[in-house]
């Protein structure tokens, strides 16, 4: 009996890690239509193609939760950084993602997820 206890706590401690394993760090659940996207340390090209990583993440997040909708909010500057001459260019911020099903977003501009291209997403 105890042998099979042990297994089975084993079993839940491999499948716990495998799926902590499947989340990214980068992605933070904030509540169920929340999100806080960290985009600190990730390769940036210009501020058009961080951008543009930023809403297919946006995109593929809202997405996968069942959401069609997102907007941007309370963005947050991370640590200052000291770039020396031939170091990569990197993102510094947070930002959350409000994700809303067709026609919650009220009058506030929000994305179509289903209109983000999801190819810059896979770079993240």
């Amino acid at each position: 009996m105890h042998i099979r206890t042990l297994t089975r706590a084993l079993a839940v401690l491999v499948a716990s890690l495998l799926l902590a394993a499947c989340l990214s760090s980068r992605v933070q659940t904030l509540a169920p239509n929340m999100l806080r996207l960290d985009m600190t340390g990730l390769p940036a090209g210009t501020e058009e193609q961080t951008f543009q990583q930023l809403l297919a993440l946006g995109a593929r997040e809202t997405l996968a939760r069942g959401y069609t909708h997102f907007r941007f909010i309370d963005w947050k500057a991370g640590a200052p950084q000291v770039v020396t001459p031939g170091q990569p260019q990197t993102a510094n911020f947070s930002v959350t993602l409000v994700m809303f099903h067709p026609g919650e977003q009220g009058q506030n501009p929000a994305f179509d997820a289903r209109m983000v291209p999801q190819d810059k997403a896979a770079a993240l």
